[in-house]
């Protein structure tokens, strides 16, 4: 079983999942997180160089802020879906649609200059998915668009699905359910009906705390009744 790490770095999650020669790293947080992100490995003696992998869960600057300096601290590979790779070579946030009042003041009260980052070339391009098993993990990464085009998922074999912003919680909102913010909403439900398909047991949510795969069988079924 491959172990998943959380690294709260206060409004992003950041993930780590544990491989057999290292470990395998889901986002990297916004640009100001790095100095956390640093102290949050030597908490847990993990060096640099063991992060092997870095997978995108999509191209929004709160996810790939800091993806320039890690990638150069760690020199891990960065992986990308395509239809989210131009705007991390551009250093540009991907399309974003506000579903809700709080999102839309949010996004309006941000101040611009927070939401550009340093452009990345990303070093693996997919178009659906990537097994991980060169990395000693039995699981794929896999394309669950929704949030954006081109959003990003592992999902293990033992049931660990990392679905980053596919699901959001507090502070985007009160209980975690269904994303505040989502470029193709019926993209979501379909995304959700494929983690629940691939087998996932466990979630694990970029913002605040994570939904019980019951809470997405729940939803995905009240939609299917509608």
């Amino acid at each position: 079983m491959n172990e998943v790490i959380l690294l709260n770095l206060g409004f992003t999650n950041v993930y780590l999942l544990k491989a057999d020669s290292g470990y395998i790293q889901f986002d990297t947080g916004w640009k100001f997180d790095v100095k956390k992100y640093l102290k949050l490995l030597e908490k847990k003696k993990i060096a640099l160089e063991e992060i092997k992998l870095i997978v995108v869960n999509h191209a929004h600057f709160d996810h790939v802020g800091a993806l320039k300096s890690v990638k150069e601290l760690t020199q891990a590979k960065v992986l990308v879906h395509e239809e989210d790779s131009e705007y991390l070579i551009k250093g540009i946030s991907a399309e974003v649609r506000p579903l809700k009042l709080i999102t839309k003041i949010f996004l309006k009260f941000l101040p611009k200059s927070w939401t550009f980052y340093e452009s990345v070339e990303p070093d693996i391009v997919i178009q659906d998915e990537y097994s991980l098993s060169d990395y000693g993990v039995n699981g794929r990464v896999i394309h669950t668009p929704g949030h954006t085009h081109g959003t990003l998922s592992i999902i293990t074999e033992d049931g660990d699905a990392i679905i980053g912003c596919l699901a959001h919680a507090f502070p985007l909102r009160l209980k975690p359910g269904f994303p505040r913010i989502a470029l193709d909403e019926e993209g979501v439900w379909r995304s959700w009906q494929k983690i629940i398909d691939e087998g996932a047991k466990r979630i694990y949510i970029s913002h605040g705390r994570s939904p019980s795969i019951e809470y997405i069988k729940k939803k995905l079924k009240k939609k299917q009744k509608i």
